[in-house]
């Protein structure tokens, strides 16, 4: 079995800076503790108009190569996470993994897959072209592309003041249409939800910068800044890795 930890960093400013300088090596030493190669992505040809989708679209490819192959576990992480508690593996026992983030969203910011025929069959989902062109013009759709489809895919309503955790399934089937794929005794088997701890969008501590005030009134599933294993600066938040080391 291999690992993988996958990041995409292509920026044209002091973001790559940032990246290379400061979040990467944390990534070096996060993989270098338990066993992943690291690689990270510069992307390629845009897809669908934004380069989101390369977080499916560049796994997919490597899956079709076999660079990764059954049984090979693969955790996916934005390059604007930083990884606060590297002690933490952050793979799954299932076929599928991601956190419910602060802003109270399914978040497609990390994720982490076990290589297998659900993986493979749920990644073609979210990249299916027949459902692009189906919801392409759908406000949310627009605003969150693949985590939108996941929505979708999922029957999850596009937003909840009430913490998803604390809802009846975690939210699934909390909006149940025609384009519902799965069931919710299929996600419970394959899908392994962690909370915000994994994936810290907003934190009570990091309130004093403008835009983080902005949107501190999406903190709705909470947190605590000791309990953080992954900071996630979503939202256009300023990237500072020097506050967590």
């Amino acid at each position: 079995m291999k690992k993988v930890l996958f990041v995409i960093a292509n920026y044209n400013n002091e973001k790559q800076q940032i990246f290379d300088e400061k979040i990467s090596p944390r990534n070096q030493e996060y993989a270098d503790l338990h066993g992943f190669d690291y690689i990270v992505s510069r992307g390629g040809d845009v897809f669908r108009g934004n380069p989101t989708w390369w977080k499916f679209t560049l796994v997919r490819d490597m899956i079709e190569s076999g660079e990764l192959q059954p049984g090979d576990k693969l955790t996916h992480l934005d390059a604007d996470m930083f990884i606060v508690k590297p002690e933490n593996d952050y793979v799954t026992d299932k076929s599928f993994s991601y956190a419910i983030d602060n802003g109270n969203t399914h978040c497609m910011g990390s994720y982490s897959i076990t290589v297998n025929d659900w993986s493979v069959d749920m990644i073609n989902r979210i990249l299916d072209n027949d459902m692009y062109n189906k919801m392409k013009n759908d406000s949310h759709w627009i605003g969150f592309r693949e985590q939108a489809c996941w929505y979708t895919l999922c029957g999850i309503v596009s937003h909840s003041w009430k913490p998803f955790l604390e809802m009846d399934n975690n939210g699934w089937h909390s909006n149940v249409t025609e384009n519902t794929w799965y069931s919710v005794p299929e996600l419970e088997e394959h899908v392994e939800i962690r909370g915000p701890e994994w994936n810290t969008t907003l934190l009570e501590d990091d309130a004093e910068d403008p835009v983080t005030q902005q949107l501190m009134k999406y903190n709705i599933t909470k947190s605590k800044k000791e309990d953080t294993i992954i900071r996630h600066w979503a939202g256009g938040q300023p990237w500072r890795p020097d506050k967590w080391v």
